[in-house]
């Protein structure tokens, strides 16, 4: 876990003796120890620079609530821990707190404390390698999403989705990347709801769609012609005209339509009516998969999907990503598998960044997943080449 140095915080000297040692049998070099907040905080001025800070919340003078908002407004860079006996709605409200001011909160438990938990909050805090930003990012103009959409300054890139049960690639997402120089891409999200605002929602998501199909129509998942998801914006699914010119994009670059799925964000979609609902069955009608994207941030119930016509639900990574420290993201997530299975409907989670979250999201019964534990957003000729090798990593999961 590669830490050289923390700092624990906390009011009890036999409890800082205890914790200490236990820190130490964990892997970290060296442990500093501080006995308040206000403590802590002196020490940090002094010049201590730790990689973790384990605190307690109930501490007098400077308790611990006090002390990470301090934290927060020093702008500390390292990692933060909370170990407390206070109730546990209580600690993972002062762990959104920390969240909300941009400190990063790798967990909490509940004294007593033992090496085991401490273990594996250290260890989880290790999350996979993220990529390179490909350069800087753009902000959005409108002589920009001209080229994209006139010029062919718009290049997919692929996420591949992995299948749980055998740790095969299963497919991937198609992500929009608007090309600035030949190493840099504008962020999409500005550009895509620029593209909303003007009415050229539709033009950009047919050329995208347009390169998708043209590189997909090439690649081979077990032999056979390889899904893939497509993101589509609920603006589109009012334009009743919208599946028939979807579906010739998708059959002019020789794929078929139920090779694809189309994602659509919840929180959008409940926005839309009767228009919606008929476009989305005219797709399935057609042969298009339907997957409600980020599920779990909208005000989502049984009865509002039933109203369409899904295929797939992907679960938020706002909740993957925190089931082991947050009980109501873990409580989201193991509802979401429940309701997905009720209404048949494949499960994919997103944000799968260490090894324990993938055994737990397989144990759970997702089918598939994304992340970057397995794979990030890949040009066409770099994903090519993963088709070809596979993801060590997931082998040696399933080995596990």
């Amino acid at each position: 876990m590669n830490y050289k140095q923390a700092l624990l915080v906390d009011d009890d000297p036999v409890f800082r003796a205890l914790a200490e040692d236990l820190v130490l049998d964990c892997g970290v070099e060296q442990v500093d120890t501080a006995e308040s907040g206000l403590h802590a905080l002196q020490k940090l001025d002094a010049g201590l620079t730790p990689d973790i800070l384990i605190c307690d919340l109930n501490m007098p003078a400077h308790d611990g609530v006090s002390l990470i908002r301090s934290l927060a407004e020093r702008s500390f860079p390292g990692k933060v821990l909370i170990i407390s006996g206070e109730a546990n709605a209580v600690i993972e409200t002062v762990a959104k707190i920390a969240k909300m001011q941009s400190l990063d909160i790798i967990g909490t438990i509940r004294k007593p404390l033992t090496l085991e938990a401490l273990n594996d909050a250290l260890t989880r805090a290790a999350p996979a390698k993220r990529p390179p930003s490909g350069g800087a990012y753009a902000a959005a103009e409108p002589a920009i999403l001209d080229a994209a959409i006139e010029r062919g300054a718009l290049v997919p890139f692929f996420q591949a989705k992995v299948c749980m049960r055998t740790c095969q690639i299963a497919g991937a997402e198609a992500l929009a990347r608007i090309v600035i120089t030949h190493d840099q891409y504008a962020n999409p999200v500005p550009y895509i709801e620029l593209a909303e605002k003007t009415d050229r929602i539709d033009d950009l998501t047919l050329k995208l769609t347009s390169a998708v199909a043209r590189h997909v129509k090439d690649y081979r998942v077990n032999g056979d012609p390889m899904p893939v998801s497509i993101n589509v914006s609920p603006n589109s699914l009012k334009r009743l005209e919208f599946p028939d010119q979807l579906a010739q994009a998708i059959e002019a670059g020789g794929l078929s339509c139920s090779q694809v799925t189309l994602e659509v964000t919840e929180t959008r979609l409940m926005e839309y009516g009767p228009d919606v609902l008929e476009t989305m069955a005219r797709m399935r009608i057609k042969g298009f998969g339907l997957s409600v994207d980020d599920f779990g941030t909208g005000a989502s119930n049984i009865d509002r999907l039933q109203m369409f016509p899904f295929t797939e639900l992907k679960i938020d990574q706002t909740f993957t990503r925190n089931v082991f420290t947050d009980t109501f993201a873990r409580a989201a997530v193991e509802s979401s598998v429940r309701l997905a299975k009720e209404l048949d409907l494949k499960i994919v989670a997103e944000g799968i960044e260490t090894p324990d979250l993938w055994r737990f999201l397989a144990d759970l019964g997702v089918d598939e997943g994304q992340g970057y534990l397995m794979a990030y957003p890949l040009a066409p000729t770099d994903f090519s080449s993963l088709l070809w090798r596979g993801i060590p990593v997931v082998g040696a999961l399933l080995r596990a």
